[in-house]
């Protein structure tokens, strides 16, 4: 993902794979990796966690200290996304001993079925998708067997306490690799940002986000953001990547997180069971096709079609391409996934679409629950 915050670049941080409705930002193959971490991650596969200093950022020993404390309270999470079309990888935060995970809309975005893994070590344990807000890019997920495990909550601070200058320090599953989660420190750049993420088909924008001059990667979207005091005060979220300079060398990256009172907010608003506003409670609406975008067509071309979903109902065929949502062009995948997130399951919407022929179609589909997740 590419954003925009006035003239600097930002690349979500999340890897993955594969694209279909319900999915909001760009992703990458789970069998592929996204460059070498930076100098400043910490090795995810260590038997321990380390870090070094960024400029200005806490000491590496202060910064070791905190990651102890807090990393029994991170989990990897690993979406595998419907219809088979990859892997989606990024971290969570456990926020109570009832298995409550705060993680990114965007690490759980077209979820078939979600695993976590706790400290980055042990097994895979099932959970489940609460609700999601991809506007404020939050979601809340659950572990669904919680017998025999000793769950560490995290402890929350106050993000409206933090400071220009704070020392903060990182903690993600770094490119998805798993093992013992990758720590890097730095320091508050700036407060209440606003940002433009964008993969050139679907685009977002957040605000009110906390600035870091610490490096946020792919598959560290979810992770907690730690002040000097052991608090976590925000939940990392999308990363700079400005390229090489004329000298060869990589420009210094910033770090984006969603302050941890947005954070929770969102998620006690889910936990009342409540859908609201962008707040989904439980799986998002579903219309059940796999899509990708077509070379020749603008709108999301249909390669395959779930029994006993609206689009069955509807007569969609694979090769159809979907061209609208209610009253919103579809021109490509993103843009489907896009158009979704502004209704609820149990909605009625119009959906229009051309089949092979060239035919064009218009029909109501109730939108119902999406797979389980």
């Amino acid at each position: 993902m590419v954003a925009a915050v006035i003239a600097v670049a930002v690349v979500i941080a999340l890897v993955s794979g594969g694209v279909g409705a319900g999915i909001g930002l760009a992703l990458r193959p789970s069998s592929t990796t996204s460059g070498s971490p930076s100098t400043n991650i910490a090795s995810p596969g260590n038997s321990s966690s380390s870090a070094t200093t960024s400029p200005s950022g806490a000491s590496s020993v202060a910064a070791s200290a905190i990651a102890a404390q807090i990393e029994p309270s991170v989990v990897d999470v690993v979406n595998t996304l419907a219809g088979g079309s990859g892997l989606a990888e990024g971290t969570g935060i456990i926020i109570n001993s009832s298995g409550d995970i705060l993680t990114n809309n965007h690490v759980i975005d077209g979820a078939q079925s979600v695993t976590v893994q706790i400290d980055g070590s042990g097994p895979q344990l099932a959970a489940t998708v609460l609700g999601y807000d991809p506007v404020d890019d939050v979601a809340l997920i659950k572990i669904n067997d919680i017998s025999g495990l000793n769950l560490k909550v995290a402890p929350l601070g106050n993000s409206d306490s933090v400071t220009i200058g704070a020392d903060v320090v990182a903690i993600g599953n770094a490119y998805g690799k798993g093992g013992t989660p990758a720590v890097v420190s730095g320091t508050v750049a700036d407060l209440d940002q606003s940002i433009t993420a964008s993969d050139g088909a679907t685009s977002e924008s957040l605000t009110g986000m906390i600035q870091m001059n610490a490096d946020i990667v792919e598959g560290d979207s979810g992770g907690p953001l730690v002040s000097a005091a052991g608090k976590v005060i925000g939940m990392d979220t999308a990363g700079t990547e400005t390229g090489a300079s004329f000298s060869g060398q990589a420009t210094t990256t910033q770090g984006f997180a969603i302050p941890i009172d947005t954070a929770l907010q969102v998620a006690q608003q889910i936990e009342t069971g409540q859908s609201s506003g962008s707040i989904t409670v439980g799986a998002g609406p579903f219309i059940g096709v796999e899509v990708e975008d077509s070379n020749s067509v603008s709108g999301a071309l249909v390669e395959g079609v779930q029994a006993n979903t609206p689009a069955a109902s509807a007569g969609l065929q694979v090769g159809d391409v979907i061209t609208s949502l209610g009253t919103t062009p579809v021109t490509s995948s993103g843009a489907l996934s896009s158009a979704l997130q502004s209704y609820h399951a149990g909605e009625s919407v119009q959906l229009g679409w051309v089949d092979s022929s060239g035919q064009q179609h218009t029909s109501s589909i109730t939108l119902g629950s999406g797979p389980p997740r």
